[in-house]
């Protein structure tokens, strides 16, 4: 089975913090796989928000999501808090790729990597639709 790579390094474009919570963690009492690609969609939805975007309003279309990529490579504990940072590459005319990096606050150990794959959307038309200047403004 081949390895999920992942690149961790790029230029952050946002940042926040989220402390694991006890609805976080899976069977072996760490946090979830699951919940990663939900951390991955609540920073995502903080840096719009701090644009005064959301995923249905980008400055005209909403966001799609049409892959994701997550490679899991330190657990995470009850109560411990994460510094999760955002990033882009390959910004097109409609669709760019966010990666994300979970860090461990207290051993600065990388937790997880993950790309989402984004498209922008006409919800309204059900069809893609060009990126906004306003989101291109926040991607570049």
């Amino acid at each position: 089975m081949s390895q999920t790579r992942i690149d961790p390094h790029f230029d952050v474009l946002f940042s926040c913090n989220l402390q694991v919570r006890v609805a976080d963690l899976n069977y072996g009492n760490h946090l979830g796989n699951d919940r990663v690609l939900s951390y991955f969609h609540e920073l995502r939805v903080l840096w719009l928000s701090h644009y005064n975007l959301s995923e249905q309003d980008v400055g005209g279309c909403g966001l799609i999501m049409t892959s994701a990529k997550v490679a899991y490579l330190n657990q995470a504990h009850l109560h411990q808090l994460l510094t999760l940072t955002l990033g882009v590459r390959e910004v097109g005319k409609a669709r760019f790729t966010l990666v994300y990096k979970l860090i461990n606050d207290q051993t600065n150990h990388v937790v997880a990597l993950g790309e989402t794959n984004m498209s922008c959307f006409d919800y309204v038309c059900q069809k893609p639709a060009r990126a906004p200047q306003q989101l291109l403004n926040i991607l570049t």
